[in-house]
């Protein structure tokens, strides 16, 4: 918390330094303007009028223009938004969720049940935790004890249980295993390593897995540019910077399966394994690898033009998948599907916000889809205005309650199908 706050602190001094600077100098060209136009002749007041105008018109602009972007912005465009009709009427129904642990931890992206029903998670402070009932027990990290900063410290973010075994991604480096009673834990993946990078790809923002029953890792990286500490950026940027991967625990084979995809999120495979499904989060659709029959090695569009920006998908246990929505769009109005065509106008809001501000301006609108095998939805659970729950990464679902993860939330939401179903 206190690097974070270094890093916001650091940010704003910057940005308030490059100002200070900037109306110096356009207080001095002003200064000159009035001394040498005819706004010599005015009256006091029109020139004190000129003179603020052109103060905040020259800052503006100069800071659009001497502040190199953050980001390499492309030109896209979004379908509308759908109609929250039918299957996704407006509803409340994540409202009966419960929060617990509130404010014991932080960033819950994801989520695995266990053996007793004992949950895994990673949280944003780089930790791995178990926790049954009210008891949060350590049993890994993604950095060490004396880090500092997100980078070093790690991010585990999609974790899963395979052979009684916990997996988990760190968004840095790659992937690890621990025991699900934390006595050890080793490197699976390590995506720093020259020896298993392919076609030259740089992975920064690794993001979630899922393990086939013989063995294999299915993992995505959301992004070759920027970091997950940086996701907002990604996200502005939406260029095709995402890729899958498969790893073959037995072979230690890697591949790439798809490059090119636009913020790649959430992976699932299906019930019989013939498909792996990986999320587009900046474009709002899923796409769908084929690992078996005629189209095998080719993919296609699982679901395309969904209410919100996908992240983790997982299987429901009746059939059909459970897809948290990181932040819905709005309709009629979605503020980055409106600004998609204008790569300028969005390269100068990352110069004149901070990431940590743009960030802030997703809705706060809770919603969790359910697709069919088809990819079509079928219902929704929402929560208009995020009064309970304001996003959800991911929906775990274990003996007839939903656990409902988030990388900004400090608590897990604890929904019993039954009140819903």
């Amino acid at each position: 918390k206190q690097w974070y706050q270094r890093r916001v602190r650091g940010e704003l001094a910057g940005r308030s330094l490059f100002l200070c600077f900037g109306s110096l100098v356009v207080f001095v060209m002003t200064q000159s303007l009035l001394e040498h136009s005819y706004l010599h002749s005015a009256g006091s007041v029109c020139k004190r009028s000129v003179q603020g105008m052109t103060l905040i018109l020259v800052v503006m602009a100069a800071m659009i223009i001497s502040y190199s972007p953050p980001i390499k912005p492309v030109t896209f465009r979004m379908p509308p938004a759908p109609k929250l009709t039918g299957p996704l009427t407006p509803n409340t129904r994540l409202r009966s969720a419960q929060q617990i642990l509130k404010s014991r931890i932080v960033g819950p992206e994801s989520i695995a049940v266990g053996p007793n029903g004992v949950l895994y998670t990673g949280l944003a402070n780089g930790k791995i935790v178990s926790i049954k009932g009210k008891e949060i027990r350590e049993i890994g990290y993604t950095g060490s004890s004396q880090c500092s900063g997100e980078e070093n410290c790690g991010r585990p973010l999609g974790v899963r249980i395979h052979n009684d075994t916990l997996y988990a991604i760190n968004a840095y480096r790659g992937i690890l295993k621990l025991s699900l009673e934390g006595e050890w834990q080793q490197v699976v993946v390590n995506m720093k390593d020259e020896s298993v990078r392919l076609n030259n790809i740089q992975t920064r923002f690794i993001n979630d897995m899922d393990i086939s029953r013989s063995g294999t890792i299915y993992f995505s990286d959301s992004s070759s540019r920027h970091t997950r500490e940086h996701n907002i950026y990604e996200f502005v940027e939406g260029g095709p910077h995402g890729t899958l991967f498969s790893y073959n625990l037995l072979t230690r084979e890697i591949k790439v399966l798809i490059s090119g995809l636009h913020m790649a999120n959430g992976v699932q495979l299906s019930a019989d394994e013939s498909y792996v499904l990986v999320a587009e989060c900046s474009r709002a659709r899923i796409v769908r690898y084929w690992l078996e029959g005629a189209h095998a090695g080719t993919w296609d569009y699982f679901a395309m033009n969904l209410p919100g920006y996908p992240d983790n998908i997982r299987r429901r246990e009746t059939g059909g998948y459970w897809v948290g929505m990181a932040a819905v769009r709005r309709y009629p109005f979605c503020l980055m599907d409106t600004l998609a065509p204008y790569p300028q106008i969005r390269a100068g809001l990352t110069k004149i916000l901070p990431f940590f501000v743009l960030r802030a301006l997703a809705s706060e609108y809770g919603m969790i889809l359910v697709l069919d095998e088809f990819g079509n939805v079928m219902d929704s659970l929402q929560d208009p205005g995020g009064a309970v729950i304001p996003s959800v990464s991911e929906v775990a679902e274990h003996d007839g309650v939903l656990y409902l993860g988030s990388y900004r939330s400090s608590f897990i939401g604890k929904l019993r199908l039954r009140d819903e179903f």
